[in-house]
């Protein structure tokens, strides 16, 4: 059966990562963006680009009647965000309203956009909300993003919970630090960028920063049907950061006895 999922801030980074993979697992995507000119490598792998602003109601809207004319929408991700520090006793009003209106605001409108037209078509389908571990462990001078970030988390379960009778899911991926074009900006915008990437690879059990696909692939697994008794729940994909009280080094002797370096990427973890 053809069906169809929107993917907010669908043009670099995370959302375009998620974007890419529903394609290639069959999905007619439809991207929700602020820039087609920019989105244009991403728009060569999806169905269609809508053109808007995430923390916009209506454009929501846009993007889900884009993507019922090409089949039923079956699924929706909430991915479009922004961060910025925001320590409170140095605010920026403008700068919160922002973060607020996006991050928080913006899932809203997606949420609703996506019950609506589920309700309209008589099927159910299943939401992803992208969220972060500042939704569940506070960071220094990020008091507006961690404040979205654990609303995300709640509009999750209201939305599982509300809606779950009738088949409907809703799940939020708690992301850590993913190696994206906007995370590069905010290293390199740090007084000391190379401290500031080696403290965020060095802070996950896994000791390194996440690649966007690794997220991608949580995403899919979401809304597809192996995920089908999976709701209300938010699922940290942090390499373990959150699970940790303090970074802990492994023991020399033990650790030797694997070839490849601490961190790496390259071995499938022991999934079997």
């Amino acid at each position: 059966m053809e069906r169809s999922v929107v993917v907010t801030g669908a043009g670099a980074g995370i959302g375009r990562a998620i974007a890419e993979r529903l394609a290639a697992d069959g999905w007619q995507v439809v991207g929700l963006v602020r820039s087609a000119e920019r989105a244009r490598e991403v728009a060569a792998s999806i169905a269609a680009l809508v053109e808007g602003d995430a923390s916009v109601r209506a454009d929501h809207g846009r993007a889900a009647a884009a993507a019922r004319e090409l089949a039923p929408l079956r699924g929706w991700v909430n991915n479009a965000g922004i961060t910025q520090r925001t320590p409170l006793h140095d605010l920026d009003e403008a700068v919160v309203r922002e973060i607020v209106d996006l991050n928080g605001y913006g899932y809203v409108w997606g949420c609703e956009a996506a019950v609506r037209a589920f309700g309209e078509q008589g099927l159910p389908g299943a939401i992803v909300n992208v969220s972060s571990v500042h939704g569940r462990a506070s960071f220094a001078d990020h008091a507006a993003y961690d404040f979205t970030k654990g609303g995300i988390d709640a509009l999750t379960r209201n939305v599982a919970v509300s809606y779950g009778p009738v088949g409907v899911r809703a799940n939020a991926i708690a992301a850590g630090g993913v190696m994206t074009p906007h995370l590069r900006r905010y290293i390199d915008a740090a007084p000391d960028p190379a401290a500031a990437e080696a403290k965020l690879g060095e802070g996950p059990p896994l000791r390194r920063i996440a690649r966007a696909e690794e997220i991608a692939a949580v995403a899919a697994f979401l809304l597809s049907k192996e995920a089908s008794y999976l709701s209300g729940q938010s699922i940290a994909v942090d390499g373990g950061w959150t699970a940790a009280c303090a970074s802990s080094p492994v023991d020399p002797a033990y650790a030797a006895r694997f070839p490849a370096a601490a961190g790496s990427d390259d071995d499938d973890g022991g999934a079997g």
